[in-house]
């Protein structure tokens, strides 16, 4: 048999292969979906993570906020004191370069400057 097409065969068995696994893989998901109990280890007698908590729980909801892009921790505890002097006034187009800040500010029209609401306080000998 030619070298050539013995590879391009094995190389199409190889394929073959790979999507047969995942087909299997996927098959034995989407069963254990279908059917928590099919996979279950029948000896265990504690309730996991989909079974009811340990604990009666307290909270009612939950709210997940994912931001992207934040303050450096630099810039939320480094005393500034012109961001008084810059109160309410519009951020410079320069720190922008006419990009939206956050995806949430798609909508804004104005970017105002507000600095802490608490006062600075110096502890020790630097800061």
């Amino acid at each position: 048999m030619n070298p050539l097409l013995r590879e391009a065969e094995l190389i199409e068995t190889r394929r073959h292969f790979f999507g047969r696994a995942a087909t299997g893989i996927g098959t034995a998901a989407l069963a254990s979906l279908v059917n928590p109990e099919l996979f279950a280890n029948q000896s265990q007698t504690q309730l996991g993570a989909m079974g009811a908590p340990h604990f009666a729980p307290k909270a009612k909801r939950v709210i997940y906020l994912f931001m992207s892009g934040a303050p450096s921790q630099l810039d939320m505890w480094d005393y500034k004191p012109k961001m008084v002097d810059w109160y309410d006034k519009d951020l410079p187009d320069s720190v922008r370069n006419g990009q939206r800040i956050t995806t949430m500010t798609s909508g804004q029209k104005r970017f105002p400057i507000a600095p802490s609401r608490f006062k600075f306080n110096q502890h020790g000998e630097h800061g």
